[in-house]
């Protein structure tokens, strides 16, 4: 009988031992994942890509250095659309010019709310990049 006692005494202290640590794991459903890069359903400015073009038109003004330099092309900016449609960790993917950066960087952090992307009908957290074009039309 003793060798029965012992296995069932190690047996209960070791499943005793790992239900307490599995009480110190965290939650994972309740801690925020990772941005993802592909979604079912990908963010969405509010109206859509040409709303969003439109908005960023509006918003970016050239910088007067670059303008007068002639300095053309494309910043690619990008962010994290967050579960309730924020906008954060904005950043520089591919540079320009420095004021153009910092100045396509502003216009598009500066965007309101989006509508999050969406995995299985879930809002969940997304990377976005957005190309913000300088070019002087003559």
């Amino acid at each position: 009988m003793k060798p029965l006692v012992k296995v069932i005494f190690l047996l209960a202290v070791t499943l005793y031992g790992y239900a307490g640590w599995a009480q110190d794991v965290p939650n994972l459903s309740r801690c925020d994942a990772p941005p993802l890069y592909f979604t079912e359903e990908m963010p969405m400015f509010p109206g859509g890509q040409d709303s969003m073009y439109a908005y960023l038109q509006r918003e970016i003004k050239y910088p007067p250095v670059a303008k007068e330099n002639r300095i053309t092309g494309t910043v690619l900016i990008e962010f994290v659309v967050e579960k309730d449609g924020r906008l954060t960790n904005g950043e520089v993917k591919i540079p320009l010019f420095p004021d153009c950066d910092v100045e396509a960087l502003r216009g598009v952090m500066s965007m309101p709310r989006w509508i999050p992307g969406k995995n299985m009908g879930r809002p969940v957290r997304c990377f976005y990049q957005v190309p913000v074009s300088f070019r002087i039309d003559d």
